[in-house]
């Protein structure tokens, strides 16, 4: 792993300049653990799971490349040189995402810019090539990319120039780099298939001879491709039985150059894996010792492979069709294997699930282990060993914190779980100022009632304090306090205010032809109004010629 600095401003055969530097370029010396990471949220997999979108200050830190995916043509009408826009879903301001970049750079990682896609529609043509550089070296020097990873699929791979600009443009982009010491590093991630001795890739792979660091092609998705091996027959990708053969023997081919393949050296491929069943139609590795043993053969000739590489990161993290994790089973698998040379230790940690925090109604029920289960590191149920520490008081409103614990095969596992208690306050109804005609009845718990969802009706608890004195004109204020809760030891108020009047309101509705004067009522849009002076044919609550009474 090498830190390189960008330079601030430099101008390469007059075409580019550099500025608003993001960051340091860091390049990788070393074995690698390539993860892609996906410009959007939540991608459908192959068995119905499910990706999510990931910070990439998230992305297991055993991923020491992780390429940014993908720097495509949005649309063909902005013009032909592609580019990269931060999908706004993944809620990340460029400013995030050039930090987080930046932390992953920190940490001795780089952060590539894929280009293409299975979905890309790039047709450069003779001419581009200087266009194309200069955007590469725009957000390089903007997000602070360390390099870019040629991802180029189907039709995009031939289509019209590109087998010329791409790589043209991007050795110029290498050297751009290379005049201040920086490495920018060229990957690439072809379909195996594509790979053969006149394969659509030799024109990438032949032009770009001593400028790229590696390349991590994909055996995935191509099903029955393969090789046929003498003495054992035909070798197809997808066939479980012969996994250790096929990635022995498609690796062997390639850094050879044998078997009609274009010859890759060993310390520059980096074999490319599925993380999951979801993630990709074949290819996925159901058991990692024909990887672990694969390798092996291969090291032990003296021609290791320089590591591996997964679509996707966010596969990884990813969940299945009954939404359970996969827990980042891949980086588990192979991280530690392909960085130390040294298979994962089997974790035999058991594992808790169903432990969300919950909120539960004041006065409920609530038992701690409903919906909890909990399985041994070889998928035993042992539900029956959790145990459960601290407690919860359903009748005290507030935040309670239980440990959850489970042993198996002398590991333990612990996870906190926040039960909060809340309450639903009871709903007063009726309780609205009013307006009573003088010398009338008035009965303040008239229209006025109360209830609670865990209660039901708690009319019967309301108390009124105040009194209306309906024989006398003037303005009155009652207090409704209810009790609740347990023994009802609770309480709230309401306030009400009543006005006695001195005489009847008319329930006469206003007439647009009618003549009022001075203190007449009307009722109109629901509401009753009075007459302020002479008036005909204004509107009530129109004009300032009514008042309106409640």
């Amino acid at each position: 792993m090498k830190l390189k600095s960008i330079l601030s401003a430099a101008i390469f055969t007059g075409l580019f300049s550099t500025a608003g530097i993001a960051g340091t370029i860091t390049s990788q010396d070393d074995n690698v653990v390539v993860g892609y990471w996906h410009n959007w949220c939540d991608g459908r997999g192959y068995q119905g799971g499910n990706a999510p979108c990931v910070e990439l200050k998230t992305v297991n830190p055993q991923y020491n490349v992780v390429n940014i995916s993908f720097m495509k043509v949005y649309d063909i009408a902005e013009g032909r040189i592609p580019t990269f826009k931060l999908d706004p879903t993944i809620a990340l301001s460029e400013a995030e995402f050039i930090a987080q970049i930046d932390t992953l750079n920190s940490q001795g990682r780089s952060v590539l810019i894929a280009l293409g896609g299975a979905d890309a529609h790039i047709e450069l043509t003779r001419g581009d090539e200087d266009a194309l550089a200069a955007e590469i070296i725009r957000l390089t020097d903007l997000y602070g990319f360390d390099g870019l990873d040629i991802d180029l699929e189907q039709a995009a791979i031939t289509a019209k120039d590109n087998q010329f600009v791409i790589p043209a443009a991007l050795k110029m982009v290498k050297e751009h780099y290379r005049k201040t010491g920086d490495n920018f590093m060229i990957t690439m991630a072809p379909e195996f298939p594509y790979l053969t001795a006149n394969g659509a890739y030799t024109p990438y792979l032949t032009e770009l001879d001593g400028y790229y660091d590696f390349i991590n092609p994909q055996f995935y998705n191509q099903g029955g491709d393969g090789l046929w091996i003498e003495g054992v027959g035909w070798i197809a990708q997808n066939n479980d039985a012969l996994k250790e053969e096929f990635i022995y023997y498609i690796a062997d081919s390639l850094i050879n150059g044998t078997r009609n393949y274009h010859k890759i050296p060993h310390d520059k491929l980096v074999f490319g894996l599925p993380s999951n069943i979801d993630a990709a139609a074949t290819g996925y590795i159901q058991d990692p010792q024909d990887l672990y043993k694969a390798f092996d053969r291969l090291k032990a000739q003296g021609q290791p492979l320089r590591g591996v590489m997964t679509w996707s990161v966010n596969w990884d993290m990813g969940t299945d069709a009954a939404n359970n994790s996969y827990n980042q089973q891949f980086i588990k698998d192979y991280g530690n294997f392909i960085h130390n040379q040294l298979p994962p230790v089997t974790d035999m940690t058991p594992t808790l699930s169903g432990i969300v925090d919950t909120r539960v109604e004041l006065d409920s029920h609530f038992d701690p282990l409903i919906g909890i289960t909990a399985k041994d590191y070889q998928g035993n149920d042992i539900t029956a060993d959790v145990t459960v520490s601290g407690s919860v008081n359903t009748n005290q409103v507030g935040d309670y914190l239980l440990t959850y614990s489970v042993s198996s095969d002398d590991e333990t596992t612990n996870q906190p779980r926040k039960i909060t208690v809340y309450e639903i306050l009871p709903a007063f109804t009726g309780i609205t100022d009013t307006t009573v005609v003088i010398d009338s009845e008035f009965d303040p718990m008239q229209g006025v009632s109360a209830s609670r969802p865990t209660q039901g009706d708690l009319t019967a608890n309301i108390t009124v304090t105040g009194e209306v004195d309906a024989n006398v004109v003037g303005v009155y204020e009652l207090t409704y306090q209810l009790f609740y809760g347990q023994d009802n030891q609770q309480n709230m108020t309401d306030k009400r205010i009543v006005t006695v009047v001195t005489d009847a309101v008319s329930d006469d509705d206003w007439q647009v032809g009618s003549t009022y004067v001075k203190d007449d009522k009307v009722t109109h849009n629901g509401a009753t109004w009075t007459a302020q002076w002479w008036t005909k044919g204004e509107e009530p609550g129109t004009t300032g010629e009514w008042g309106v009474w409640r």
